[in-house]
């Protein structure tokens, strides 16, 4: 238990530390977020005789990616305008078949290219498919621009 507490403070702590260097830099948080991440996970590096993988319980590393994900949901949910959203949802059907189909297109042909089984290939073709709406979603929180009355078609698709 005392583990896990641990991990949990450490990985609040570097978010913290990464959400004020990219506040002090004025660049959004995400790829800061992502590098932290990349740096003291299960995949960091080990340097001779320091090992930099200080979050390497995967329950928790699930657990913290769903809560920042329903975090995310729930801020955006507080944004949108009902009847707005309807009045627009034709384009937005239309934008958002269009947006997945390229990107599982996309996605399809890359994962093959590298010679993936189908069954990995349709994984990261759904996964990538749908992945960069919530960086796109933070990237809009982030220059403040969800109030902005094309964010909701930009989010919808």
């Amino acid at each position: 238990m005392e583990h896990l507490v641990l991990e949990v403070g450490l990985a609040l702590a570097l978010i913290a530390t990464a959400a004020l260097i990219s506040a002090r830099l004025r660049f959004s948080v995400v790829p800061f977020l992502i590098l932290a991440g990349m740096a003291v996970g299960p995949h960091a590096p080990k340097i001779g005789p320091l090992d930099f993988r200080f979050i390497d319980s995967a329950p928790l590393i699930e657990f913290m990616g769903r809560v920042g994900v329903l975090f995310l949901l729930f801020y955006l949910g507080l944004e949108f305008s009902v009847s707005r959203l309807i009045k627009s949802g034709r384009s937005i059907v239309v934008g958002g078949s269009i947006y997945i189909a390229v990107n599982f297109a996309l996605s399809l042909g890359y994962a093959a290219l590298l010679g993936w089984p189908l069954k990995e290939v349709l994984v990261a073709a759904g996964i990538t498919a749908i992945s960069s709406s919530a960086i796109v979603a933070k990237v809009l929180f982030d220059l403040r621009r969800t109030a902005n009355p094309e964010t909701e078609m930009i989010l919808g698709i």
